[in-house]
């Protein structure tokens, strides 16, 4: 039988080493708006929730903010245009947490000048899977330059460390930022299929003509500007064919695997996972 999820409160040190401490899985989870595109926990594993890691501070003079990784994307939008300011990263579907966004690397860049979107992630308060709380990034973007785990985290889910407190990079919003504003008429079905093509980043040019010569029939949504968009795929031949067709024009494009499959470049993280998580704690 499964667990409910059980609150990240803090202190989170305590409540994430409690249940380490069980020699159980641990999950962490935020809305679960991606639980249809992620691998089901073991059953005993225990499930922690970040609902209650809602903290948000602004500094606008600055041009960051202190998220905690319960925070939705929409609170976040919202509280920084009173400032007149945005985090120019977004999910192309809708809903979901901050925390999630970066775990599930599933965030795309508002405008084609802001990409990648890892970028705009200064630093971050991460839970390992020792009980361990460590502080990595900075608050500037001269101290969190260079490799650091701040980076890593986006796209690990979850197997590095939880991340309890993100410190993101913004900037003044600018007309003909598109955030939260896309077309969601074949949302449903691009979800639905079996694979997703994310093109963060669509080559110039590229228009209703590409669009039919490279993914003719496929459900897909686009931003207002154009210049990102999801496609879902009936297997793993169209998704390489139209990611193939968007990088071989200059654009950037990735194919979000399904549950079944295993994280891409786990080959990669494979040592940094054995030396944080060595018992296999984070599931």
């Amino acid at each position: 039988m499964r667990h409910p999820p059980a609150d990240l409160t803090p202190p989170t040190i305590a409540a994430l080493s409690a249940a380490l401490a069980e020699v159980r899985g641990v999950r962490i989870v935020g809305t679960q708006s991606l639980a249809s595109r992620t691998p089901a926990p073991p059953p005993s594993a225990l499930l922690m929730s970040t609902a209650t890691l809602s903290g948000l501070r602004i500094e606008p003079l600055d041009l960051i903010a202190r998220v905690q990784a319960g925070v939705t994307l929409a609170d976040l939008r919202r509280r920084l245009g009173e400032h007149g300011l945005v985090w120019p990263v977004e999910r192309l579907e809708p809903g979901g947490t901050v925390g999630g966004l970066i775990a599930s690397g599933r965030g795309s860049a508002v405008r084609a000048d802001d990409a990648p979107a890892r970028r705009w992630i200064l630093g971050a308060t991460v839970v390992l899977a020792s009980g361990e709380t460590v502080h990595v990034g900075g608050a500037t973007v001269k101290f969190s330059a260079g490799y650091g785990l701040t980076h890593t985290m986006w796209g690990s889910g979850g197997r590095l460390g939880a991340l309890a407190e993100v410190t993101l990079r913004l900037r003044h919003g600018v007309p003909g930022d598109s955030i939260g504003a896309f077309a969601r008429v074949e949302l449903s079905q691009v979800v639905a299929s079996p694979l997703e093509v994310r093109a963060e980043e669509l080559p110039a040019g590229w228009g209703e003509r590409e669009w039919e010569l490279q993914a003719p029939g496929l459900p897909r949504v686009v931003s207002v500007d154009g210049s990102r968009a999801l496609i879902g795929c009936p297997d793993r031949t169209a998704a390489e064919a139209v990611a193939s067709a968007i990088q071989s024009k200059g654009g950037w494009a990735g194919i979000d695997r399904p549950p079944a499959e295993p994280p891409p470049h786990s080959d990669s993280w494979r040592p940094l996972r054995e030396a944080l998580d060595p018992a296999g704690r984070l599931v």
